[in-house]
Parts: structure tokens; C-alpha cells; sequence
């Protein structure tokens, strides 16, 4: 068994969980790979430094050491592989994350077989000319000028309101709870299947949070009304791909799916618990 590292160096933790990560493996037998690039940061015998594709070509997971951004960049080549990744938090929240950077030990469940994969939905953009897709969120937001914005929405291609505003939030379950909650959208639990979109700074008293079933088709549409500049598509926080007005982006669930490893122990709820401190004060 194999598996590739894959650490965020601009976290403070990173590096002293890397090598506590490194010796996790090579005492449970499990061949750890690293990119070539930052063999220096890391000299450790037990590790193979390899070109990035072949590493993760001949590995069997991922593992990515950071926070929910780190994870989020990661799942760029985890999709591309079709490799599951197990994250080990070394940020600050870390909601994506399977374990903390004290918790490196746990590592050899995956040597003995003791975890599980959890899928998660992906949801995907597409324009005439270029299309993205995103673990958390797609983000269709104003220009360089701070206006409002109009945004027709549809469903299924049918009309379902115009929205004047900042712009707009698509999110997957695992995304309600970054962007989308801090516009005012609801938690999702990621066993339910659903597209929600959330307004960002609507101009209105009424506009709310839609959840939508999983295989809806949606139609986002930038109206020229007081502002003829384009917009700004963004997938997962990426640098975006601007949008004139009038061009129609597509978005729905897509096909491919980001897996996570798993260990028994905490759930969903208790996690959202903790992170959110929803219980009061943790000490």
C-alpha cells in the first residue's frame, strides 16, 4: 500500500506532523511518497520523493496535511486520480478533515483495513467556453466595480426569480458550512443530496435560501441593468473566470464524486459540535 503526502508548508504545524506521519507509515508498512519538489524541506530516508503524476499515479490515497483550503486544492488531483484523501488537520477549523495533528496513529487503521470511504457530491459550472467544478461552492459575484448586480435564475429552464445583489452561492452539502452559512444559508447534513443557493447581500427584505434536489438544472444569468461589467465566476475560492453579461452559466451536480477516508468515532453532528462550538465553552 501506498500513499502520497502532500503538506501545506505555509502552516506552522505542517512540517513536525509530516514527519510524524512519515514514521506512522513506515512503522505500519505503508510506502509513503512525497513530491520531488520539497525534498529538502523533508529528509527522511523512509520516504520516496517521486515526479507528482507518478506518485500519484501508483498510490492508493492521499494524504493531505493542512486546513480545509489545503484539502480543497488536494481534491483537485484526488478527483483527477480517483484517490480518496485522508486529512489531517494542521489549520484552524478544519471541517473536511479527518483527524488532528495529534492524532497521527490513526493512520494505521488504513494499514489494517479499519476505515471507510465517504463519497461527497461535487456540483460543476459550465459556460459557453470554459467549465469548472467545486467540492464546496460555485461563486458567481460582481466585477471589479462595487455594484449591484442582476442575476436571473433558472430551474430546469424555468424562470424562478431575479435576484438583485453581490452576487450568488451554489453550495454543496459539504460547502454549507463555509461561504454559504456566512451568507445566511442553512447546514446541510452530507448524507442529504441537494444544491442550495444562497443570495450574497440581496437588495431585498425577502430573499432566502433555496434547496434544491440533486439532479435540478440551474441557469445563472447576468442582466445589464445599472452595471454592463463582467462578472466573476470562482469554483472552491479559485481564481476566477469572468463572466460577461448575458452569457448563461450552467450548473448541476457532477458526475464525479471526492472521497474521503474515514475512521469510526466521531460523526457529522458531533463534529459540527465541536468546530462550531455550539456547545458553549470547550476547554
Amino acid at each position: 500500500m501506498q500513499g502520497y503526502i502532500i503538506p501545506n508548508l505555509g502552516k506552522a504545524n505542517s512540517r513536525a506532523c509530516t514527519f510524524a506521519v512519515a514514521r506512522v507509515m513506515e512503522k505500519c508498512g505503508i510506502t509513503a511518497v512525497m513530491p520531488d519538489a520539497i525534498q529538502r524541506e523533508f529528509p527522511i530516508r523512509s520516504v520516496s520523493f517521486q515526479p507528482k503524476e507518478q506518485g500519484l499515479k501508483n498510490s492508493d490515497f492521499i494524504i493531505a496535511i493542512g486546513g480545509d483550503g489545503t484539502i480543497l486544492h488536494v481534491a483537485q488531483d484526488a478527483v483527477r486520480y480517483d484517490l480518496p484523501v485522508l486529512g489531517i488537520n494542521a489549520g484552524r477549523v478544519g471541517f473536511l478533515a479527518t483527524m488532528e495533528r495529534d492524532e497521527t496513529d490513526l493512520i494505521s487503521q488504513i494499514a489494517s483495513g479499519n476505515y471507510s470511504i465517504e463519497e461527497r457530491m461535487l456540483i460543476e459550472a459550465s459556460t459557453n467556453a470554459e467549465s469548472c467544478w467545486a467540492v464546496n461552492d460555485i461563486v458567481l459575484t460582481r466585477g471589479e466595480y462595487s455594484r449591484i448586480v442582476d442575476i436571473d435564475i433558472l430551474c430546469d429552464g424555468n424562470p424562478l426569480y431575479s435576484l438583485r445583489g453581490d452576487g450568488v452561492i451554489l453550495s454543496t452539502p459539504t460547502g454549507s458550512t463555509a461561504y454559504a452559512m456566512s451568507a445566511g444559508g442553512p447546514v446541510v447534513d452530507p448524507a442529504i443530496q441537494s444544491i442550495s443557493l444562497s443570495p450574497i447581500c440581496p437588495y431585498t427584505l425577502f430573499s432566502r435560501t433555496i434547496l434544491f434536489a440533486p439532479d435540478r438544472k440551474l441557469t445563472l444569468r447576468a442582466k445589464h441593468v445599472n452595471n454592463d461589467s463582467d462578472l466573476i465566476l470562482s469554483a472552491d475560492g479559485s481564481l476566477g473566470m469572468k463572466v460577461p453579461v448575458g452569457q448563461d452559466i450552467q450548473v448541476r451536480r457532477s458526475q464525479k464524486v471526492f472521497k474521503l477516508i474515514r475512521f469510526s468515532g466521531k460523526g457529522f453532528y458531533e463534529v459540527l459540535n465541536q468546530k462550531l462550538m455550539w456547545g458553549g465553552s470547550h476547554e
